[in-house]
């Protein structure tokens, strides 16, 4: 599935896209594989909110604007991780975002392209832009009909490398079941990312959860996530199992 720019949506805010995005990106960085985090949510930027850099020199924006190269653009987070921001300026939302696939295309590095919620022309031309799209759902009624919309807006647009994660898994009875999901966006599911108390903590102090406790439930996930895409064998710590077993 890997590919050069994969564009991270949901058909609703709240289902923990921006930090799955970013967290995403740290886990392939962690498996040697560089990559670039893009906050394309040009209303409202998340990515540097969430990792401590609210306020940069140059932005997305200006590189879309034809006013920055796009190398010049990125920012190193302490952690390693690469962004290219969006700046919270109000007088920078008015921008073309059909330029994107141009200037993304100046990179050799894999690019996570965290996009708004929605289905608004942004993320229309978002993925437009994009090689690969991951649908970013909850497992309840109302998260995953948003994805099926979305869903649709991409193979509509004849994308074929779609996917879905389901995030924020408790496995509670009130869920929706993997293959019930499956069933209504007729499209593969790639991973299931936990609900872990953890990542509240770890976007409190702007760092990815997999830095802060990489041991964590929702970090073991990211791993086997990103050892899907890039087709590589992960096996958790063995550790971990003895762990869980003391502590049933």
């Amino acid at each position: 599935m890997m590919s050069n720019i994969i564009a991270v949506v949901s058909g609703k805010g709240g289902v923990g896209k921006t930090t799955f995005s970013i967290n995403l990106a740290a886990t392939l960085n962690e498996f040697g594989r560089e990559c670039i985090i893009v906050d394309a949510d040009i209303a409202n930027p998340n990515i540097g909110l969430k990792l401590g850099i609210p306020h940069v020199s140059l932005s997305l924006q200006d590189v879309l604007d034809g006013n920055a190269s796009i190398h010049h653009s990125v920012f190193i987070h302490p952690t390693g991780l690469r962004i290219i921001p969006s700046s919270i300026s109000m007088d920078k939302i008015n921008i073309d975002m059909e330029r994107l696939r141009e200037v993304l295309e100046e990179l050799n590095e894999l690019i996570i392209v965290d996009s708004p919620p929605g289905m608004g022309d942004d993320v229309r031309a978002i993925m437009k832009a994009a090689d690969s799209i991951i649908v970013i759902t909850n497992p309840e009624h109302a998260a995953v009909i948003d994805a099926v919309k979305i869903i649709k807006m991409a193979k509509d647009m004849r994308k074929s490398n779609i996917y879905v994660v389901i995030n924020r898994v408790n496995g509670d009875v009130y869920e929706l079941t993997e293959d019930e999901i499956e069933l209504m966006c007729e499209t593969p599911i790639i991973s299931k990312i936990s609900e872990d108390p953890n990542i509240r903590k770890s976007s409190f102090e702007n760092i990815p959860i997999i830095h802060r406790n990489p041991y964590s439930q929702a970090s073991i996930d990211y791993r086997y996530l990103a050892s899907r895409l890039l087709r590589q064998e992960y096996k958790p710590p063995s550790f971990l199992f003895l762990r869980r077993l003391l502590n049933r």
